[in-house]
């Protein structure tokens, strides 16, 4: 059963703050889990966009997804539906997690 990924006003607020080289690298994150999130979550899919390609669980319900380096992109799941809410740097992301 494929996933299907959406974007919360917050996550489209947090990419306006990166650079221009930082949003070339969320860009690629998206891709790479649109591949990953309609190939039914096969990781050999995403990794054929960006082979470092990661996504894993942090804690009910949040999971983080990145490709290199300190920027990733924090998502919530509910069911079939993955709602990008963050995307930054692990110090943002640690941020965010101690408020919830």
């Amino acid at each position: 059963m494929p996933l299907y990924l959406y974007y919360r006003p917050s996550f489209n607020r947090s990419i306006k703050r990166l650079g221009s080289e930082q949003k070339k690298i969320i860009g690629t994150i998206l891709e790479a889990l649109d591949a990953y999130y309609s190939s039914n979550c096969t990781l050999s899919e995403a990794r054929k966009i960006a082979p470092a390609f990661f996504y894993k669980q942090l804690r009910k319900p949040y999971y983080e997804s990145g490709i290199e380096g300190n920027l990733r992109i924090i998502l919530r799941r509910e069911g079939n539906n993955c709602i990008a809410i963050l995307a930054g740097n692990h110090d943002q992301i640690e941020k965010f997690l101690s408020q919830k």
